[in-house]
């Protein structure tokens, strides 16, 4: 069945996106006119440039280090000293469940973790605990929710990704010790 008229499409979204280095790696920060749609942080930049495309794959990428430069420096500083709230605005993009989540894990402190059954029981939803793991595995915001906070229970993690939860944990552990001291 057609419709009457010709059918409307919107052209790409433009998304302009920075790159630069952090004690963890490299960064790459990715904004939109709403704000920031993405903080990726992987060993390597193309690592996190692919990731990048793999997550919007009809959107035009703009690399734009300069017009990006305040995001990314404000990034770059908050991974260095993930102390407080973090202060840019997010381009959340995320079922309503997902969104829930998310708000839940950022407001686990530095240095203190939880499990995906713990943030189930706070959004109200104690027996989706795979839908939460499923939520934080899907973050696209790495630092300003800090998804590596959420452990299985326990404190197990697995994988890649375990792996770099752990060390960025174990960041967050070593930054904490010196701000003690």
């Amino acid at each position: 069945m057609f419709r009457d008229g010709p059918l409307r499409r919107r052209p790409p979204e433009k998304i302009r996106y920075g790159t630069g280095k952090t004690a963890l790696g490299p960064v790459l920060v990715a904004c939109s006119d709403l704000g920031v749609v993405s903080i990726i942080i992987r060993d390597k930049a193309r690592q996190a440039l692919a990731e990048l495309k793999l997550r919007f794959p009809r959107a035009q990428l703009i690399d734009d280090s300069k017009g990006c430069g305040v995001a990314l420096k404000r990034v770059v500083e908050y991974v260095a000293a993930p102390f407080g709230a973090f202060r840019l605005p997010l381009d959340m993009r995320g079922t309503a469940f997902q969104q829930r989540v998310w708000e839940a894990v950022r407001k686990i402190p530095v240095g203190k973790s939880s499990s995906y059954s713990a943030i189930a029981e706070s959004i109200g939803a104690p027996r989706a605990i795979r839908a939460v793991a499923s939520s934080c595995s899907r973050c696209m915001f790495a630092f300003a929710v800090p998804c590596h906070r959420v452990l299985h229970k326990g404190g197990n993690a697995r994988g890649a990704n375990g792996r770099r939860r752990l060390r960025w944990l174990a960041h967050e552990a070593k930054l904490l010790a010196l701000r003690k001291d």
